[in-house]
């Protein structure tokens, strides 16, 4: 990812994220990825006494044990955003965080964060003064 590039949050649940092959709302891809995490762990855990499941109550190294709350997969795939409030579509890079609650799986949260290729221009409020300045 280039660090010229801002990233832009991809927050808004109607916002649509298009991959080689596949087009879905954000809201949808979200929805997505945690049942499909629930899922691999679920079975991971019929299979395996030392599972994922395990692994996010407790750690125990010597006497000290460690208790842990979320596991965190991260991923970066190549995609297409088209935003709501945006004029079409835009490409570039899709950060994806999943994090998955060994408490509660109402505190599964799915992150997206996209890179564009071409650095996005944010007005400045200036601009008009500026501009207003330059008449003048």
């Amino acid at each position: 990812m280039n660090d010229k590039n801002t990233s832009i949050n991809l927050d808004c649940d109607d916002d649509v994220v298009f991959f080689e092959k596949d087009t879905f709302k954000v809201s949808r891809l979200k929805e997505l990825m945690i049942r499909e995490v629930r899922r691999i762990t679920d079975i991971q855990q019929n299979r395996n006494k030392n599972c994922v499941h395990r692994l996010l109550k407790q750690i125990k190294i010597g006497e000290e044990s460690f208790n842990f709350y979320y596991i965190k997969f991260e991923n970066t795939k190549n995609c297409q955003i088209l935003q709501v409030n945006n004029k079409g579509w835009q490409k570039g890079k899709l950060s994806i965080e999943i994090c998955i609650s060994s408490q509660d799986n109402k505190l599964d949260k799915v992150n997206l964060k996209f890179f564009p290729e071409q650095p996005t221009e944010l007005e400045s409020p200036l601009d008009d003064i500026r501009e207003m300045i330059k008449t003048n």
